[in-house]
């Protein structure tokens, strides 16, 4: 049975080569596919309703796409002057919040003065916080710098705008042929692995951007019915930052403050209040009626798996780690699985 075992393992590694090498020189595809599968699991649930109201697969397809498409349209029409006009603002408010960083930073170094002695330790001390600091504001600006970069190359490629929706309307239509081929082609243990990786980045996918919306949605609603400005930028700003798992929206908190802090300390408290009171809506209400454990993994996992991603790529690492982590978690659980049950086999049942 040990012979077997490495049989199958020379042969698993063998068909693993291959579909490396496969996507090593499709690689200018992959980013395409992977937005049509986005899309495709987000908008499968409209798609089924079309078909059971007996539209054909086709054309349901195609009423979902344009009614995402279109809505997008309609609130880029609705929405972008306004972002530009917050981003114009903000941009004017600039000088007036450097002045004001800088009055905080002088204030806490005349508070924490007398704390240290004016000796070896105090200027100990001096010396790493000043070197501290300006070493995360030379990472953080150099990791917007990178990401602002990567933006625009991202939104101006030709095939994003034009295969994207084309690879997702075969996607939606020929699922359940494409589902039926992969299950006659391939073995018994390879389509379950297939279907738990469907479901687990299905769930992932539809629950985190349905939660995202809504917290985004709630997040600018609530700045506005409070008098706060910017609230459009702000809930666009909790939305992106709600599809990093538990980072997310402590990261968007810092320059919501900032920018609240610029309207006075009355809108920064409200700002706070609201931030906390949509937290706590979305730990207890929201997620847990929308995700229902999509991604099964440990807290400590998901950050570890957050920072990796975002140190090595950006926002976009931030947001595709965690549910990359589980694709790894559920393949390395059926390989493991494949591997130990190989004792259990016999010759003529694996040669078959």
């Amino acid at each position: 049975m040990r012979a077997l075992r490495w049989k199958r393992l020379a042969a698993g590694a063998a068909v693993a080569a291959l579909a490396l090498a496969l996507l090593y020189f499709g690689r200018v595809a992959l980013l395409p596919l992977a937005l049509a599968a986005v899309l495709c699991y987000i908008l499968l649930p409209v798609a089924r309703r079309l078909e059971k109201w007996r539209l054909p697969a086709g054309l349901a397809a195609a009423a979902a796409l344009l009614a995402f498409f279109g809505g997008a349209f309609l609130l880029a029409l609705w929405g972008l002057p306004r972002l530009w006009r917050d981003l114009s603002a903000i941009g004017a408010l600039a000088p007036a919040a450097t002045l004001l960083l800088a009055t905080v930073s002088d204030g806490w170094q005349r508070r924490l003065a007398p704390a240290f002695a004016q000796g070896t330790l105090g200027l100990l001390f001096s010396g790493l916080a000043s070197r501290l600091f300006g070493w995360l504001a030379e990472a953080a600006a150099l990791w917007l710098e990178n990401n602002l970069e990567m933006l625009p190359r991202l939104l101006g490629s030709l095939s994003l705008l034009v295969f994207t929706p084309v690879f997702a309307f075969y996607l939606l239509r020929d699922r359940a042929k494409m589902a039926a081929n992969l299950q006659e082609a391939l073995p018994a243990g390879a389509v379950q692995l297939l279907r738990d990786l469907n479901l687990l980045l299905q769930s992932f996918v539809r629950g985190y951007f349905y939660v995202a919306v809504a917290v985004g949605l709630l997040f600018g609603l609530l700045l506005w019915l409070f008098g706060l400005d910017y609230s459009f930028t702000l809930g666009l700003l909790m939305l992106l930052a709600e599809l990093i798992p538990y980072l997310g929206p402590f990261l968007a908190f810092v320059p919501c403050v900032a920018l609240a802090l610029l309207q006075g300390r009355l809108a920064a408290f409200k700002l706070v209040i609201i931030w906390a009171v949509v937290q706590q809506l979305e730990g207890l209400v929201i997620s847990p009626h929308i995700m229902a454990g999509a991604v099964r993994l440990h807290p400590f996992y998901v950050i570890l798996a957050v920072l990796v991603g975002g140190f090595w790529w950006g926002v976009f690492g931030m947001i595709l780690a965690v549910p990359l982590a589980a694709a790894i978690r559920t393949v390395w659980q059926a390989l493991y699985r494949w591997w130990r049950n190989c004792e259990t086999i016999r010759p003529e049942e694996w040669l078959k």
